[in-house]
């Protein structure tokens, strides 16, 4: 009797330990970067979805003398798919503090012929990651705000740290750049404040929601910061206050120490130092903002339980069945898709090592690059004879022979850089008794910035006035890349490319024999009908033009000429609307190829 009594109690003790399991619920996603444990776990006992992010520790540094120094890299950390959350939440109130050793640079994986880090020298003894590391993950929080999303901040004391950071190579450890970044540096549109403390927090003249509640948790609790309204000139040339910005709390001055600022699509808070920061958060997540933004909350709030799958209507069960096989569906396809994207990186690694790599990947990539172009005799020199140090590439194509210098740098060339090649091409002249050697300098230039962003042309005008006067040729690697591009869309054909490669001073990749026909007066259909005002110059209906957008070719077809709403084969005069193969942005030029 008693044996059976107690199995009946562990099954009835069972069922409730299923009973009160809590399910996580997919929406919204919430990252915490820098809140105590205790506020991770009532979020997860609330069901939220919930991961963890740092800006960094403080790092106790051993700068004990004037002459003594330390390489360190950041600590910050945050999960991979951060542009996917919903919510994030900083605590700027966070001064941990971790040893030297736990954060210093290592050497020992280095590829390439340098490495970075950062300087932390005497006398600083405690060195400060999260300023930076605000500065980088700003990014991030910009784009999230471009969709619905919640940026929460509890503010602490503003600080401008001094960064220096360091290129550490076999010569010498230099300083590359030094720069003083602002630790309130979130987002784009961060308002102008000020260092301030105290206690005393009342209610702005016009009262919200949320400000009952941060009153509520300001019993022990303090502001360090004090903020501007943002303003903005109106259409009659005054300057007026941002609505979208909202004062939630004032300190005893009237200043504003905490506010709602709508960004893009996205929502700012700004709250003081609260205490007990898991019992507000928690309140003001169920609250509150599952009211204010209920399409972040679909699984909470007052009614989130109608739609947690206890309560069902007739014929949900069934669909949610079918849009489960739709997401294993959607899950397998974008997989393949992945695999897919990997094997083109894969395939096309050259170009990407084009516009970023140094040293041997760097002189590979553009050993590909030339085969591929369809020179017949290409030779890598640092594959075959390393320890020849002078040019890395020779191209010989009977009648000519080309010696290519390559390299990858932080910055731009010097004027030795570029003109090494000359010394170069000069001995292999005199070892092959002709002059038919070409030399060519090719470099990578700021390798660490988007090549977009980069000086380009990067040289300049005395270093491409020198190559003029030397014979030699001056080109960088993202040329290169463009021009692949160019060469793929019909642009402009490989054996131009090739023949570009034997030019002097600045060598540009892009098509020749062009004749302008002008930027057309109008657009039409979504820009595949241009009006262009012909002045002698011949247009046939199949024939190809060249179009040029912020020094960008591409190249469209010509379906069909009208002129007075009549059709024509030809026309070289006068104006026509010439409807393309594809849209054309504004303001393109447009040329034909003469022949």
């Amino acid at each position: 009797m008693f044996g059976r009594k107690k199995q009946d109690s562990t099954k009835e003790k069972e069922v409730k330990v299923e009973t009160d399991e809590k399910s996580i619920h997919e929406s919204p996603q919430i990252c915490l970067f820098d809140l105590d444990e205790s506020v991770l776990e009532g979020f997860k006992d609330a069901s939220y979805n919930c991961s963890e992010g740092t800006l960094g520790k403080m790092v106790r540094v051993p700068n004990d003398r004037r002459d003594q120094q330390h390489f360190l890299k950041l600590n910050y950390s945050l999960p991979v798919n951060l542009h996917e959350h919903d919510i994030l939440v900083f605590n700027m109130d966070f001064y941990e503090e971790v040893d030297y050793e736990s954060i210093q640079i290592s050497l020992d994986n280095v590829t390439g012929h340098s490495a970075h880090a950062l300087l932390s020298a005497f006398p600083e003894k405690i060195f400060n990651p999260r300023a930076y590391a605000t500065r980088i993950l700003s990014k991030e929080v910009n784009e999230i705000l471009k969709k619905e999303s919640i940026v929460i901040v509890f503010a602490s004391s503003q600080e401008t740290v001094r960064y220096q950071q360091v290129e550490i190579n076999s010569y010498e450890n230099r300083i590359t750049n030094q720069t003083d970044i602002n630790n309130t540096q979130f987002y784009n549109g961060f308002p102008y404040c000020y260092n301030k403390t105290g206690k005393k927090m009342k209610s702005p003249d016009k009262d919200t929601k949320l400000t009952s509640l941060l009153l509520k948790y300001s019993v022990g609790s303090n502001y360090e910061l004090a903020f501007h309204h943002p303003t903005h000139w109106d259409n009659s040339n005054k300057q007026i206050k941002d609505n979208n910005f909202i004062p939630l709390l004032l300190n005893n001055d009237g200043e504003i120490i905490s506010f709602y600022h709508a960004h893009s699509k996205g929502a700012v808070l700004v709250f003081p130092c609260i205490k007990d920061k898991r019992s507000f958060l928690l309140e003001l997540f169920n609250n509150y903002l599952s009211e204010i933004f209920p399409n972040l909350f679909p699984y909470h709030g007052q009614f989130g339980w109608l739609d947690n799958g206890e309560y069902l209507l007739p014929g949900e069960a069934e669909l949610i069945d079918e849009r489960a096989d739709i997401e294993k569906w959607y899950i397998a396809e974008v997989e393949a898709n992945e695999k897919s994207i990997e094997t083109v990186k894969e395939n096309y690694s050259f170009l990407r090592d084009l516009i970023s790599e140094s040293g041997d990947k760097l002189v590979s990539a553009v050993e590909h690059y030339l085969k591929w172009l369809g020179f017949p005799n290409v030779l890598n020199l640092d594959e075959t004879t390393p320890d020849l140090l002078e040019e890395d590439i020779q191209v010989d194509c009977e009648d000519r022979f080309l010696v290519v210098e390559i390299k990858g740098v932080g910055g731009t060339s010097t004027d030795k850089d570029c003109s090494q090649i000359s010394k170069i091409r000069y001995r292999r002249a005199e070892q092959r008794n002709k002059f038919d050697v070409y030399g060519l300098y090719i470099v990578n230039h700021q390798r660490y910035m988007p090549p977009k962003t980069r000086n380009n042309p990067p040289f300049t005008e005395n270093q491409i006035n020198d190559a003029v006067l030397d014979k030699r040729g001056l080109l960088t690697t993202y040329d290169l890349y463009n021009a692949y591009f160019l060469i793929e869309s019909g642009v402009i054909l490989k054996d131009e490319v090739r023949d570009c490669l034997f030019e002097y001073g600045l060598v540009e990749l892009k098509p020749k024999s062009l004749v302008s026909i002008g930027i057309p007066q109008e657009y039409f259909s979504s820009g595949t009908v241009a009006i262009i005002d012909l002045n002698g110059i011949r247009l046939t209906k199949g024939a190809s033009l060249y179009v040029k957008k912020n020094d960008q070719y591409s190249k469209v077809e010509i379906i069909s000429l009208r002129v007075n709403d009549q059709d024509f084969d030809e026309v070289e005069t006068g104006e026509v609307g010439v409807k393309l193969s594809s849209s054309v942005k504004s303001k393109s030029e447009f040329f034909v190829k003469q022949v």
